[in-house]
């Protein structure tokens, strides 16, 4: 083709200008559609195109008409101009394919945004119809069913982001932010909110200490060296850590200790520690100023230290909390002072702090979860409340305390526990300590209704348990109480021979004994103290 051509060398200049502004390659075919001259979107010659045919150009030359092509997610669009013999073609197909690219990318880091955000992300198409979701509480990336939210398709018609209230979740933000023609992606924080929200009612709950000293039922000794620890720590300002299994009373002992205080009068908060997610720990702990956060409530809002100031913070499973936050949280207790999020000005505070833990903190140490100077800051008063499976001669009186509570509650009459159904009680281990005690009880009740509670109203854990081949006998018999007597005694006076037998036999080894009644050794040992008279033992 001569370069004489002034329609040819006019296209031939255009070529870059036109790859450049159509964000992929510019051609001149001849009228059979063969490529004569190509650039790529960066301006440059493409030679792998010249001499391949194009259908599109042939087409346009043929029909003496403009053609156009639509393919692919993104729109790749490839245009073809009959001009003057020769036919002028472009396609954005390098534009197609980087917005290709940022939507996979965006795609794959949707989870993240909405951790991040503490609500769903996700990908809409220029009608705001959604392509793809995912949500705070999982890693994985949902199928939309293409719904259309009217947010994002007005984002995308003008061009501009949009933020607003989110219409599911009230104090909640959503943010629809336009990427491209072809599509934008968007976040809420409604999760973060209703879990803020839900933070807040619980402190809201728990900004009263309702239990006192004679809430604490219990005379064994391992039970009181904990009640002595505990009125001591209330005639002090001490920092105090509660060390215990779930269920042993810990929040009823941080109660007391703020009840039998000088503070009595002023704030308990209480906060599980356990229960807060890492991302609103900071604000939730110390507040935070207006507008500073997307979502922040208007005109900011307290923290519980400032919730708390003159009087006691409970922080609930303390060694839940990420190590990170415990660094703020070291701080505070070492400068008595906060700061909001989003504020300049420190605030001081004068917050007696108490501390749980189902976990042993120096353990935790050990293990690079918890921080050791925080440790040794809280560390004053470390008080360890026994499991119920120590103190198992208080359960006769935690039973009367519950059923009593019971029956307030329920406005029922006290049902009577026979003799067998609390030796079946002492015998078992409490995994879940007071708290299941409870539990037990409650449930009991509700089997018997308003008639006498029985073994059969028990859990079976707890009856195999306490099963031996003379106390399995316990759930055959009839309701005659006469019988039930005589059987307690008979109960008692064989099971002290089957320990004495077994005992001799394994030459007063415990740990033998037990294995080969079935039954563990501390429930062997405390049956051992029931029942006097066993020979003495000379192993573990």
């Amino acid at each position: 083709m001569p370069n004489a051509d002034p329609h040819m060398e006019v296209l031939r200049q255009a070529l870059p200008l036109i790859a450049g502004v159509g964000g992929g390659a510019a051609l001149i075919t001849d009228n059979k559609g063969k490529c004569l001259q190509a650039v790529s979107a960066d301006g440059n010659p493409n030679l792998d195109m010249v001499g391949k045919i194009f259908e599109s150009c042939r087409q346009a030359a043929e029909e003496g008409r403009p053609v156009g092509v639509v393919e692919g997610e993104f729109n790749h669009r490839f245009y073809a101009i009959p001009i003057d013999g020769y036919v002028l073609a472009a396609s954005n197909e390098d534009r197609a394919d980087r917005q290709s690219r940022v939507f996979e990318t965006l795609k794959e880091t949707l989870p993240l945004i909405a951790k991040v955000a503490g609500g769903e992300a996700i990908l809409f198409d220029a009608d705001g119809r959604r392509l793809a979701t995912a949500d705070p509480k999982s890693d994985q990336i949902q199928s939309s069913p293409e719904e259309v939210s009217e947010s994002s398709r007005k984002a995308m018609q003008t061009s501009k982001p949009d933020i607003g209230p989110s219409i599911s979740t009230a104090g909640a933000t959503a943010v629809r932010i336009p990427i491209c023609a072809a599509f934008g992606f968007g976040f809420n924080n409604t999760e973060s909110t209703r879990q803020r929200t839900k933070l807040l009612e619980q402190v809201r709950r728990n900004r009263t200490a309702k239990y006192e000293w004679s809430d604490i039922v219990g005379h064994d000794s391992t039970l009181a060296d904990a009640f002595e620890a505990a009125t001591s720590a209330a005639e002090s300002q001490s920092y105090v850590i509660l060390v215990g299994e779930s269920g042993t009373g810990k929040e009823l002992f941080a109660q007391a200790i703020h009840n039998g205080s000088e503070r009595a009068n002023k704030p308990f908060v209480a906060i599980n520690c356990g229960a807060l997610p890492e991302s609103l720990v900071e604000s939730t702990l110390f507040g935070y100023e207006d507008g500073a956060f997307t979502g922040a409530r208007k005109g900011g809002q307290k923290g519980i230290f400032e919730q708390a100031d003159g009087g006691t913070l409970l922080l609930d499973e303390i060694s839940e909390m990420a190590i990170d936050q415990q660094t703020k949280l070291l701080r505070v207790l070492q400068e008595h002072e906060i700061t909001r999020i989003g504020g300049q000005k420190s605030i001081a505070v004068d917050v007696r702090v108490i501390c749980t833990s189902n976990r042993d903190l120096e353990i935790a140490i050990a293990e690079n979860t918890f921080r050791a100077d925080l440790y040794y800051r809280l560390s004053v008063m470390d008080i360890r409340l026994p499991p119920l499976r120590d103190h198992c001669s208080d359960i006769p009186a935690l039973i009367e305390a519950i059923r009593g509570k019971l029956s307030n509650r329920e406005g029922r009459p006290l049902l009577p526990l026979t003799n067998d159904i609390i030796a079946l009680l002492q015998a078992y281990e409490w995994p879940g300590n007071v708290r299941e005690l409870e539990n037990v009880i409650d449930r009991a009740y509700n089997l018997a209704g308003n008639r006498r509670v029985e073994i059969r109203h028990l859990p079976k854990s707890i009856v195999e348990h306490g099963e031996t081949p003379t106390t399995k006998i316990a759930t055959d018999i009839d309701d005659n109480t006469d019988a039930r007597s005589t059987l307690t005694w008979r109960l008692a006076t064989t099971e002290r021979e089957v320990l004495l037998e077994t005992l001799d036999r394994c030459d007063g080894n415990r740990t033998r004994a037990a294995k080969e009644l079935g039954i563990s050794v501390t429930t062997l040992w405390r049956r051992l103290k029931k029942n006097p008279g066993a020979v003495p033992v000379r192993g573990p």
